[in-house]
């Protein structure tokens, strides 16, 4: 009886602790919530969304820069949502699709494979961007285990650990915020208007770091770890019943990549999958230096174009068929993106 006691006592205070640090993390971390880089709202938003989606788009910056859910809509009818975030590995990507398989039924997944053509650096920004707002779930414990570097395992986990510094920047918004406000208008869809100063005089930052993650993208280690999260991605789609499209969104910077894309095109190519690099139709978009905020990302005059040609792509292929877009919020919330975006 009293080894019961204590085993119950035990488990009652791990119940506690656990709670605590819970509540810690929500008071501490970052909430992210000033555009258009709010991944608070877009990350966090898209586990407080209650409607489904045909279409889901996954990957880095790329994938949410590039993709408009709102504008796609508005041609198609079709509802979507962008679940990235910055410089995220494709093995992460593995578990948000994973994630997102567990609340929507989506008929056919784009993974933009930027992740994977170049060697990532996962420092504590990166890992704290992909694991703060994802929701405690055995997929997030087993990300955490398994493909989360050993030294960020703790933060990834208890972001607190990672932001405990903050005390003296705490405000009143942090006492008071509730997980259930986070919510995206644009459904993950970054919008960058014009361009950064820096690509304005033709200034690439941190050139030669870059240089080099692109050279070392096939490191051993390394390209085995991609090639598998893509193996783990085809996979659970067919579990699921979903079709999956591997993509390359328009990059200004191609020609640094364009090797590095052929071997994962290779790869998907033997494995069956479908692949598009939609580099290959840069000029039938219409894009030019103007369309993009920096060497890396469209802004929002680029994305449309490639929206455009994407939307066109995709109908020709058989994905996309249209239908009356009648739902007074998406339609409202366009209305909103067509005022900003100006």
């Amino acid at each position: 009886m009293k080894k019961f006691l204590r085993i119950s006592k035990s488990i009652i205070f791990l119940g506690i602790l656990i709670f605590a640090c819970l509540q810690l993390n929500n008071l501490f971390m970052r909430k992210s919530l000033s555009g258009p880089w709010d991944m608070g709202n877009k990350i966090g938003g898209f586990f407080n969304e209650v409607e489904d989606y045909d279409v889901m788009f996954f990957g880095t910056s790329h994938a949410y820069c590039s993709f408009e859910p709102l504008y796609i809509y508005e041609k198609t009818g079709l509802k979507s949502y962008v679940l990235s975030s910055q410089k995220q590995p494709l093995k992460i990507t593995a578990t948000y699709v994973k994630e997102a398989f567990k609340r929507k039924n989506p008929k056919v997944i784009f993974v933009d494979i930027y992740g994977g053509i170049f060697n990532i650096t996962e420092d504590l920004g990166v890992v704290n961007s992909y694991s703060d707002y994802l929701p405690l779930s055995i997929n997030k414990l087993i990300m955490i285990g398994t493909k989360v570097p050993r030294g960020f395992k703790a933060p990834a986990l208890f972001p607190l650990v990672a932001y405990h510094s903050r005390w003296d920047e705490l405000k009143d918004e942090d006492y008071k915020f509730d997980k259930s406000t986070y919510n995206d208008y644009l459904k993950g869809y970054v919008l960058l208007k014009d361009q950064s100063q820096d690509f304005k005089k033709d200034v690439i930052k941190d050139k030669e770091q870059l240089m080099e993650s692109i050279k070392n993208f096939d490191e051993e280690t390394y390209l085995k770890g991609n090639l598998r999260a893509i193996d783990e991605i085809i996979e659970t789609c067919k579990k699921n019943g979903v079709q999956v499209y591997f993509v390359k969104t328009p990059i200004y910077s191609y020609s640094y990549y364009k090797d590095n894309i052929k071997v994962f095109s290779k790869y998907l190519e033997d494995r069956g999958a479908k692949f598009i690099d939609f580099n290959d139709f840069y000029h039938e978009m219409g894009l030019s230096k103007k369309n993009f905020y920096d060497p890396h990302h469209l802004n929002v005059s680029g994305a449309e174009k490639f929206n455009d040609f994407f939307i066109d792509y995709m109908k020709k292929e058989g994905v996309f068929k249209d239908r009356l877009a009648k739902d007074k919020s998406w339609l409202e919330n366009f209305k909103k993106y067509n005022i900003n975006k100006s």
